[in-house]
C-alpha cells in the first residue's frame, strides 16, 4: 500500500508538463496571497507608535538595511554556487524572508520551492538542494548558539534559575542532539557533494556571526552606554530564541525575555523591541510588495 506522499508524487508524476506548470502556478499564488493575509493580519498588530521616535543618524539606517538583506543576500550567493541563479531571484528570497518572520517558520522555504520548481524544473532538484540549505543552515546555528552559550554559560546559569535554567538545559540538549543526529546521518541526509556542503555551513556560519554583530551595532547605536557584555548576552538569548521553529515574529519575543532576565534600567529591552518592531515592520512592506508583485505577474495570462 503506498504512502500519502507517494500517492501525491505519483498522481504529479502522471500529469502533463502544461497541467504541472498551471498546479505550481497556483500553489505559488495561494501562498502568495498567504503572505498578503499575513501581511494586513500583523499590520492590526504591530505598534506604529514605537516608529515615530526613529533614530535621526543615517548610520543606523546603513547598518539596519545592512541587516535586513543580509540573509537573502547570502542565500543568493549559496543558490548561485549550486544553480548559478542571477540577480532575478533576488525578490524570492525576499519573499521567503518575510514569509518565515510574518507568516510562519519555513513557510517561505516553500514558497521558494514553488518558484524553484516553476523556473528550474526538477533538473535542478529543488527539493533536495532546499532541504539541504536549510538543514546546513540549522546546523550552523546549532553550532553557533551551543558555543554562545558554552562562553555565556556562569552567567546564563546565575540568571537563570528554577523552571526556566531547566528550560534552557532541555533547549540545549535539543540543540545538541539535532546536530549530533544531522551529523552522523549525513550520508542519509544530505544530497549535495561533501564540497558544497561544507562551503554552504561556512557560508551559513559567515551569515549568522554578521547579523549578531550588526544587530548588536544597532543596540549599540541606540544605547551607546550598554556594555559589550551585555549585548554578548543578549545576542546569546537571541540565537537561543532563533531556534524556535515555527514561530513567527520570534525578535519581538525578546523583549520580554529580557526584562525577566535583567530588568530594563538600562532601556535594553527597549531598544530590542524597537529593532523588532523596525524589522517587523520591514518584513510587511518588503513581503506585501513582493508578493502582490508576484501575484499580479502569474495573474497575467500569458502569451502563446
Amino acid at each position: 500500500m503506498k504512502s500519502p506522499v507517494q500517492a501525491v508524487r505519483t498522481a504529479y508524476a502522471s500529469l502533463s508538463e502544461t497541467t504541472r506548470e498551471r498546479l505550481l502556478a497556483i500553489i505559488g499564488l495561494a501562498f502568495s496571497a498567504t503572505i498578503l493575509i499575513a501581511v494586513f493580519w500583523q499590520l492590526d498588530g504591530l505598534d506604529f507608535t514605537v516608529l515615530t521616535r526613529t533614530p535621526r543618524d543615517p548610520l543606523f539606517w546603513l547598518v539596519f538595511v545592512a541587516t535586513y538583506v543580509l540573509g537573502p543576500v547570502m542565500d543568493w550567493i549559496i543558490l548561485r554556487r549550486i544553480w548559478g541563479l542571477g540577480l532575478g531571484a533576488f525578490p524570492a528570497l525576499l519573499r521567503k524572508q518575510a514569509a518565515n518572520e510574518v507568516v510562519l517558520g519555513y513557510s517561505g522555504d516553500a514558497q521558494l520551492y514553488v518558484w524553484a520548481r516553476r523556473t528550474l524544473g526538477p533538473e535542478g532538484r529543488p527539493f533536495e538542494t532546499l532541504r539541504d540549505v536549510a538543514v546546513t543552515s540549522a546546523l550552523a546555528g546549532n553550532l553557533v548558539t551551543l558555543t554562545m552559550l558554552v562562553l555565556n554559560a556562569p552567567i546564563v546559569q546565575g540568571l537563570a534559575k528554577g523552571t526556566l535554567f531547566n528550560t534552557l538545559l532541555i533547549s540545549t540538549a535539543t540543540i545538541v542532539l539535532s546536530s549530533l543526529a544531522i551529523f552522523f546521518f549525513r550520508r542519509i541526509v544530505f544530497a549535495l557533494p561533501p564540497r558544497q556542503l561544507a562551503e554552504t555551513i561556512v557560508i551559513h556560519t559567515l551569515r549568522i556571526l554578521l547579523s549578531l554583530v550588526l544587530t548588536a551595532l544597532l543596540w549599540k547605536l541606540l544605547l551607546p552606554s550598554i556594555s559589550i557584555a551585555a549585548l554578548f548576552l543578549v545576542g546569546t538569548l537571541r540565537m537561543m530564541m532563533s531556534r524556535l521553529p515555527f514561530i513567527p515574529a520570534r525578535e519581538a519575543l525578546l523583549a520580554p525575555l529580557i526584562v525577566a532576565l535583567l530588568g530594563d534600567s538600562a532601556g535594553l529591552a527597549g531598544a530590542v523591541l524597537f529593532v523588532a518592531t523596525l524589522m517587523l515592520a520591514a518584513h510587511v512592506v518588503v513581503g506585501g510588495i513582493s508578493s502582490l508583485a508576484d501575484f499580479v505577474a502569474r495573474s497575467k495570462p500569458r502569451l502563446a
